[in-house]
């Protein structure tokens, strides 16, 4: 059977001596792999369009429950120059590998196709500076949007208003739902501002969040916010 869609390469690995098999998040079938043959000695067919954020038309062969064969791939972006960025990459493959744990693969999911895509879109259209805040959102709009996002707005417990961020439970809580409660990890200070941000970050259209510009205490405060909340909660290192 043959499927014709659209595909953003997110990881490829050797398969062999001269194979690769291509991981690809699409719109219609979500995360995929997908079988590439001998790519290095048909360059004429595929050219640079697997290497890891290529965006690409892709057309595949195989029955289903198996892993198909790619037959085409026609690239519409390249998005070379955040492969070319170490510091780039190595935010972006973060993202990947939260992604990648966290969501089952042929579960299709056109919504976050269009998010993941408008996310590098933006990236590479912006500054070093720009890129490294955006990465953050970023890696707070997939966890809301997949439903493992931390709370922040409130205690997770009695719904009360609090300051201290608890990793281990994964929400704010209450001095009254903390105390006498066996958490992991001494808690985080949050304020409003840390709030409105993460609040901005969720809820802003795509192509509006490089308006959201946090002072430098702000961003490492949630950076260590989030790592803690993907190491304690959901077994992902940064």
């Amino acid at each position: 059977m043959l499927t014709r869609t659209e595909g953003i390469v997110l990881k490829n690995q050797k398969h062999g001596e001269a194979d690769l098999i291509v991981t690809y998040l699409t719109p219609d079938r979500g995360i995929i792999k997908a079988f590439a043959k001998s790519p290095h000695k048909i360059k004429s067919r595929f050219g640079s369009s697997l290497e890891p954020l290529t965006h690409s038309r892709i057309s595949l062969f195989g029955k289903e429950q198996s892993i198909p064969k790619i037959t085409q791939s026609d690239i519409i972006n390249t998005f070379y120059r955040l492969r070319e960025s170490y510091d780039d990459l190595i935010n972006i493959s973060r993202l990947i590998r939260v992604m990648l744990s966290i969501i089952p693969e042929d579960t299709p999911n056109k919504r976050l196709f269009n998010f993941f895509l408008g996310i590098l879109n933006l990236m590479d259209s912006s500054t070093g500076d720009q890129r490294h805040i955006l990465y953050l959102i970023a890696l707070i709009r997939l966890l809301a949007m997949t439903g493992y996002a931390p709370r922040l707005n409130k205690c997770g417990r009695c719904g009360k208003k609090g300051i201290n961020f608890y990793p281990g439970a994964g929400t704010i809580l209450c001095d009254g739902c903390a105390g006498g409660q066996e958490i992991k990890g001494p808690p985080v200070r949050v304020n409003g501002d840390i709030i409105n941000f993460y609040s901005h970050s969720i809820e802003w259209p795509v192509q509006k969040l490089t308006r959201l510009r946090p002072r430098k205490e702000l961003l490492s405060t949630l950076s260590s916010i989030m790592e803690r909340h993907l190491s304690q909660n959901l077994g992902i290192r940064p």
